[in-house]
């Protein structure tokens, strides 16, 4: 009898730890971001050193994966080289994608260069050298693809918000990869700002990160151009290391704006005793809580006070000396999936030190 007890016992307790650990790996998978990147050789990272396409891993170098180290997690990557916008509406159509987009929080989306470089590949094939640059300016065919983009890219809008409909949408446009090559660049750009007209900076579906003018007026591709030394000459249009990683800082500063609460405001700080000062806070908009921070003139370099949920605290610290003037400020954050997003600094406040 005592046996069957003691048996039983074991096999409740069993049961309680499977039970316990599956709720806290579901807890744990449920506070992680889900972010997923769509798109083409842009987003996956070609021309990067640790590019394969045999790779279902982007370079760590490239763009989504800088976006998905921000944000604590890993991507999940369904951006191909070579594909164009039917490409992309194939994919989504697949149902290949459909479990992740589901679940996805955070969706990036690069399309569209493609579209114009399936036909410029064509065209230049099939021209002389020669007449190749006459052939290009004004083409038939070239305005056809930039304008035939628009109901692509809507219908690409479309299938996400159906598929992904609680994931935030955050969209490059084109950039012009040979700005600094004589008539190339010219001509170019008449395709690109042409299909660029497809994407919007108030669309209420999706946040523009607009390469276009990031990449404008400095080289961030691996494009290299000099008349003089045209036997080192490289055309590859693609992001360099560098472009990646300000097309991630792009994302990442629109995901803060889009995240972080307003500026708070330092009501008032005062000292009553050793060590301690009491701070009031205000933040007109949602917040998870404040970083307090403390110098010892008011343009001098602050540091890390304390971090609190209260408007109104009092802290404690053997950072704060005696008789010694502090300046202080604040800044507030949202905490989403274990990500901070930090607001700007708050107004700075003089306390002195009991």
């Amino acid at each position: 009898m005592k046996k069957r007890i003691k048996l039983t016992f074991f096999i409740l307790c069993i049961i309680m730890s499977t039970t316990i650990a599956y709720t806290i790996f579901i807890n744990a998978k449920s506070n992680k971001t889900t972010y997923v990147a769509l798109g083409d050789s842009i987003a996956a990272g070609y021309g990067l050193a640790d590019y394969s396409p045999e790779k279902e891993v982007p370079p760590s170098d490239s763009y989504q994966a800088i976006v998905a180290q921000f944000l604590k997690t890993k991507p999940f990557n369904y951006a191909v080289s070579g594909d164009d916008s039917i490409d992309c509406i194939n994919i989504l159509k697949s149902e290949i994608a459909d479990d992740t987009l589901a679940e996805a929080d955070i969706i990036t989306i690069s399309i569209g260069s493609n579209d114009l470089l399936k036909p410029f590949i064509e065209i230049v094939k099939e021209t002389t050298i020669n007449n190749l640059m006459v052939k290009l300016r004004d083409n038939e065919v070239l305005h056809e693809k930039a304008q035939a983009f628009s109901e692509k890219f809507n219908e690409i809008i479309k299938l996400l918000k159906e598929k992904a409909p609680q994931a935030e949408l955050y969209v490059t446009n084109i950039y012009n990869p040979y700005n600094n090559v004589m008539i190339l660049g010219e001509t170019a750009d008449t395709y690109i700002k042409e299909i660029n007209e497809t994407f919007r900076t108030d669309s209420d579906s999706y946040t523009l990160i607009d390469v276009y003018t990031l990449f404008k007026n400095k080289n961030f591709t691996n494009v290299q151009f000099d008349i003089s030394n045209l036997s080192n000459a490289n055309l590859d249009p693609h992001p360099s290391k560098e472009g990646h990683r300000e097309i991630a800082t792009a994302i990442v500063e629109a995901l803060n704006k889009k995240h972080a609460p307003d500026t708070p405001v330092v009501i008032y700080t005062k000292s009553t005793s050793k060590n301690k000062i009491t701070v009031e806070l205000s933040c007109t908009t949602k917040k998870s809580g404040y970083e307090i921070r403390f110098s010892t003139s008011k343009n001098g370099k602050f540091k890390s006070l304390a971090d609190i949920s209260k408007n109104k605290t009092s802290i404690k610290s053997l950072k704060l000396k005696s008789g010694k003037t502090y300046y202080i400020r604040a800044r507030c954050y949202n905490n989403i999936n274990g990500i901070k997003y930090y607001s700007t600094y708050s107004n700075v406040k003089k306390v002195v030190i009991k």
